[in-house]
């Protein structure tokens, strides 16, 4: 361990770490572009200077390691003159674009321009533009605006370092450099709109969500990825009950700084019409709008009526709502319960330290098959040779499977409530009294266990978009 002293603060920290990372100990924040804790250290932008005593010249905070005895400025009128320097050269070319850019109220140019801008240029020459390079798509999901790129090196060492897939480099030389794709190699990996993530400025943005919403007016929840079962942590980005975008949320241990392209965009699926009153089909075979007591009757008379009772879980519920479940329905009405889930990728993610494998296409499905135990009731076998000898089946996703999409498989289960097509709605399916379904409660994230295959492979899937957004 190194002792040093940080603006005055002495802190204690791990010998050898650079001064960024050391000054976090001293909740100090050292202004820094090309530095990611995740990715190789290049020292290109010059903004995390700070001056440390015994040497005569202003040091690159990321790329000076710490060790016992130091004493560093990060704060200083030396220090803050070199900063404010370095940001009228970046302002020099780079344009006014705050009031349209995506990155706007999450942007560390932005910051740092407020801190260290000034309110008056003394550049008197034409600004640097990349003609036709201001609203380019360079993959399936990334969009690049090249006037706002300060060449940070970040999404070009991403895509070399962590996804190894290389389809980003530097392009011509001096003032006209540039940062682009191979000819024919678009920027297609299955991590590819990380590099929005990193991107310090609105050079990069996803399709998905441009111009979608202003960040300030969104409101954001800590959860977890439920599209498979690494459980990536994120946050989400919603608003008045809609979801406008997932973005990675650190753990290193899972998934650090990163999500993988089909779980950041799998918000996607809630964009449909949900159930929103109870519906009861009568003996007629017609399915209409009831109260909710009309509902709750048509469910009681089908399950008191009905003899065998079978129930098919969800692997998006939590251990909670799994454990209700075997208690109302396994120990109390003697119901045998069965879950299943798609097999998918598999999906790699990138952890700290390792690669770790996403195989199954729900968050919990090891957690409510051990909260429900061992109970008889194959969801496969039923799906497949249809509910000969269940009166009662009652499910509680109606989404459980892809397979439930396809029409093919549901007249071997019974009678059909096409009504209840959203994911997390309760629905009965009965073969001797009326079905009724009734809406869900808002989605809620469902938080997954920790993962258990750890190999390198490469994802095979990707969700569709909504529409492309230029």
């Amino acid at each position: 361990m190194a002792k040093l002293t940080i603006d005055g603060i002495e802190v204690e920290v791990q010998d050898g770490i650079n001064v960024i990372e050391a000054a976090k100990a001293a909740d100090v924040h050292v202004p820094h572009f090309c530095y990611h804790p995740s990715l190789s250290i290049v020292g290109q932008c010059r903004m995390c200077l700070v001056e440390v005593e015994g040497m005569p010249k202003l040091q690159a905070g990321c790329a000076t390691p710490v060790k016992d005895g130091m004493k560093i400025h990060v704060w200083n009128e030396k220090v803050d003159k070199a900063r404010k320097g370095q940001m009228e050269f970046l302002l020099i070319n780079h344009p006014l674009d705050c009031p349209i850019c995506d990155k706007a109220g999450e942007c560390p140019l932005q910051d740092y321009s407020f801190n260290y801008g000034s309110v008056e240029s003394r550049y008197g020459e034409v600004k640097r533009t990349y003609p036709g390079m201001d609203r380019t798509p360079i993959g399936p999901h990334v969009v690049q605006n090249m006037n706002r790129c300060i060449h940070c090196t970040r999404c070009i060492r991403f895509a070399a370092e962590i996804t190894g897939t290389g389809e980003l480099a530097f392009f011509k030389r001096g003032a006209s450099t540039e940062v682009g794709v191979f000819a024919g190699t678009p920027l297609d990996n299955w991590m590819s709109a990380c590099v929005t993530d990193v991107c310090p400025t609105g050079a990069l943005t996803t399709r998905e969500f441009r111009f979608e919403s202003r960040v300030w007016n969104l409101d954001s929840a800590a959860s977890v990825c439920n599209g498979c079962d690494v459980g990536c942590n994120i946050f989400i980005g919603y608003r008045q009950g809609q979801v406008f975008r997932y973005r990675p949320r650190v753990n290193p241990d899972v998934n650090d700084h990163w999500l993988c392209d089909y779980g950041r965009f799998s918000y996607e699926r809630y964009d449909t019409d949900r159930v929103v009153v109870p519906k009861v089909r009568t003996d007629d075979d017609y399915l209409g709008i009831s109260t909710w007591n009309e509902a709750l009757d048509a469910i009681d008379g089908a399950i008191r009526k009905g003899g065998r009772i079978g129930v098919i879980a969800s692997a998006q519920q939590t251990n909670e709502e799994a454990a209700a479940l075997k208690k109302l329905f396994g120990d109390q009405l003697g119901a045998q319960i069965g879950v299943m889930v798609d097999s998918i990728g598999p999906i790699k993610m990138k952890s700290r330290t390792e690669w770790i494998l996403g195989t199954q296409a729900a968050p919990n499905f090891r957690g409510v098959e051990a909260a429900i135990g061992q109970t008889g009731l194959s969801v496969l076998h039923l799906m497949e040779q249809g509910a000969g000898g269940v009166d009662v089946l009652y499910i509680c996703d109606a989404d459980f499977s892809e397979r439930t999409k396809d029409p093919r498989w549901w007249p071997t289960c019974g009678r059909r409530s096409s009504s209840s097509s959203s994911r997390g709605t309760p629905t009965t399916r009965s073969t001797t009294s009326p079905t009724s379904s009734s809406p869900a409660p808002s989605w809620r994230r469902r938080k997954g266990p920790s993962p258990t295959c750890r190999e390198p492979s490469r994802r095979s899937t990707r969700p569709t978009r909504r529409r492309d957004r230029r």
